[in-house]
């Protein structure tokens, strides 16, 4: 175990026996450290990230608070929360047991194992079916934690300035990465690349090196840019105003710019819908009856107007200075195809769509695939039942909202849902796993959190939430630090 990884346990554990929100921050910022080894040794062949340590640790906690655990069944099960999330993750872990065994041999597969190097081999029950269960497992615990606590407004505090202390982590970690390759001294992050995941660190397109801060390559780096950047943009209403909300304007548009920096195809398209998403955004609050949510729109929209008249008068002074720029998104966008890694990727994803057909749409088993496209990797692992699980559960919590919420939790979700779109577009091309990870877990528990069955109608979802609902956050995330004043 290298120092790094003891410094982050210390900080976990510390953390988990505070009354503060530290866990959730630490959780949050974590996520920059995708190549840090947190298990003694090698692991056993098992990689353990830290930001999946401190979810665990973080499950465990709001597990224990008393009164959470019948909490904690009533979300799992009640359906307009996150009761089509349990049927999937049920559905999955027992799958990756019996789906294996039952088409071994019956079909051809791109194994999770990254001891392969291209081609498919046979279907076989592996250690995969394991440890991507797990982590399945460990994402599933993340959203039911989120949903047991999150629906107080302290509590959504604490998740807008999670996502503040992430950005800023990443930002760090990918200056860290470019100006010591830019000096000769890599081997100093050395320490925080321990895991055992094939790690592209020193690749260059057209003489620029490709930014990967401590992930293992590029496009991890720039997902999560865009990610934590788009997230930061939808809830910025929700930051202290002053010092604090600018230093959360100045984090997103640092994301964006270490986005690009990353050179990953998959963060241009990102970067793309997330201005897409934007635009439409505010030119519907633009339409508002709202008044503080249009002069906020009118504001962005005169600064965007003059950016992007400064940018248009550039251009016509001097069109060069945009050839590099131009260059780069065609050759990673526009040239994509005809590379390496597309047609390797494609591979991948067009056997996953194999097993998916060669077991008669029951899907092989999480763990026993390796695609480059979520929702082909959900089909090829679960089948069409389990895919209609997860669909359907994504579209309750990207689409519908909280029946009886309050203007202001309205708002909050709309925000949440509307940051995790780039998130699910960049996984539709490069996502190998079902699993998305700890932060979009979270996300959606947020989302289910001010959810109520619908044979309680008359709970309103507000601030003024219940002392049942209330009391769940003082003993675990009290309200004592404030940020930037």
């Amino acid at each position: 175990m290298s120092w790094p990884a003891a410094v982050l346990w210390a900080m976990i554990i510390a953390a988990a026996f505070s009354r503060g929100p530290w866990l959730i921050y630490i959780m949050f910022a974590s996520g920059a450290f995708g190549m840090l080894q947190m298990a003694p040794g090698d692991g056993g062949g098992l990689n353990v990230l830290p930001q999946a340590a401190c979810a665990a640790v973080f499950v465990l906690k709001v597990l224990s608070q008393p009164g959470n655990i019948p909490r904690a069944v009533d979300a799992a099960l009640d359906p307009y929360r996150i009761g089509l999330l349990t049927a999937f993750t049920l559905y999955g872990v027992i799958g990756s047991y019996c789906l294996p065994r039952l088409f071994a041999e019956l079909a051809y597969v791109v194994p999770v194992s990254s001891d392969v190097v291209g081609g498919t081999e046979v279907l076989r029950p592996s250690k995969g079916n394991i440890t991507q269960s797990c982590y399945l497992l460990l994402s599933y615990g993340t959203t039911l934690a989120f949903c047991i606590i999150g629906a107080t407004k302290e509590f959504r505090r604490h998740y807008a300035l999670a996502n503040l202390y992430a950005g800023m982590t990443i930002i760090i970690t990918g200056m860290m990465d470019a100006v010591l390759y830019s000096v000769g001294l890599s081997d100093l992050l050395t320490p925080f690349r321990t895991a055992t995941y094939v790690l592209i660190s020193e690749a260059e397109i057209e003489g620029v090196k490709r930014v990967i801060g401590l992930m293992s390559e590029a496009s991890a780096y720039g997902g999560l840019c865009i990610g934590t950047g788009g997230a930061l943009i939808f809830l910025l209403p929700f930051f202290h105003k002053g010092r604090e909300s600018l230093v959360a304007a100045a984090t997103a548009m640092l994301l964006l710019v270490m986005g690009v920096l990353s050179t990953s195809s998959g963060a241009y398209v990102g970067f793309a819908i997330l201005c897409g998403i934007y635009g439409v955004h505010m030119l519907v609050r633009l339409a508002s009856r709202d008044d503080r949510e249009a002069r906020r729109s009118r504001i962005e929209l005169g600064l965007l107007s003059a950016a992007g008249l400064i940018v248009l008068g550039a251009f016509i002074v001097q069109p060069s200075l945009f050839d590099f720029a131009f260059d780069m998104v065609d050759k990673l966008v526009f040239q994509k195809s005809v590379t390496a890694s597309y047609i390797e990727r494609t591979s991948w994803t067009r056997a996953g769509w194999e097993a998916f057909l060669d077991s008669g749409t029951m899907g092989v088993g999480i763990g026993s695939i390796r695609v480059s496209n979520w929702s082909v990797s959900i089909l090829g692992s679960t089948g069409l039942f389990g895919a209609l699980l997860m669909f359907g559960f994504l579209v309750q919590q990207l689409v519908f909202k909280p029946r009886k919420a309050s203007p202001e939790v309205q708002r909050y979700n709309t925000a949440v849902q509307l940051s995790l779109l780039p998130l699910l577009a960049i996984a539709q091309l490069s996502a190998t796993m079902p699993d998305l990870g700890v932060s979009v877990a979270a996300a959606l528990g947020v989302l289910a959190a001010p959810r109520r069955a619908r044979e309680h109608p008359q709970q309103v979802v507000s601030d003024a939430q219940s002392e049942r609902d209330r009391q769940v956050v003082p003993s675990q995330l009290s309200d004592r630090s404030t940020a930037f004043g």
